[in-house]
């Protein structure tokens, strides 16, 4: 077996195309071979990180300052929803000051992980995280958040629902998200 018309012999198959190999034009990277196009279109297509991208450790640690592990991320617009929530379940306090504490901490330690999640994302992105659809779904999180909290509080003072009747019956929205995340593990989970 020969590769091309010089005649040499076959050292391997291009990982990427296909491409029969010689010794001369064989490039090997962590034990996968690569023809030289296939290896300069990979190179060229890295994309170095993006300004604010950054450690996912170092975005973490900011994180637990309302908005700044987003605005370190690059995400700004992340970071003003991740402020107006936190200063919403704040202002949500005095209305049922058992449970909106206790959201207040989640939140506290939601915005550092989400954050590191993020953090990492990009970096393994080559610097932005749009084509992963897990961070496009974990963005999400913070607005339907932010207009669940404002709907309430509204609804609340039009004195149209009751938001201390409401809340009685919280532990109905962790069944709904137990629930809702069972059937996204198992949609993952589920062979293709």
């Amino acid at each position: 077996m020969s590769a091309g018309d010089s005649g040499a012999p076959a050292a391997g198959y291009c990982r990427q195309c296909g491409k029969l190999l010689t010794a001369e034009t064989l490039r090997e990277v962590k034990g996968a071979y690569y023809c030289p196009d296939c290896l300069a279109a990979s190179v060229g297509q890295a994309r170095p990180h993006a300004a604010g991208g950054g450690r996912a450790a170092t975005a973490a640690a900011l994180g637990i300052i309302p908005g700044l592990g987003a605005v370190y991320n690059g995400d700004y617009w992340k970071a003003l929803i991740h402020v107006l929530v936190f200063a919403s379940i704040i202002a949500l306090i005095p209305h049922q000051p058992v449970i909106f504490p206790l959201v207040l901490a989640a939140w506290i330690f939601y915005m550092p992980f989400e954050a590191y999640q993020t953090a990492k994302a990009k970096a393994a992105a080559g610097g932005t995280a749009q084509s992963d659809a897990g961070i496009r779904q974990r963005e999400a999180l913070g607005p339907i958040l932010l207009i669940a909290i404002g709907s309430l509080a509204l609804l609340d003072e039009l004195n149209i629902i009751d938001i201390d009747r409401i809340l009685d019956f919280w532990p109905l929205g962790l069944i709904a998200l137990g629930i809702w995340m069972l059937v996204k593990r198992q949609e993952e989970n589920r062979p293709r």
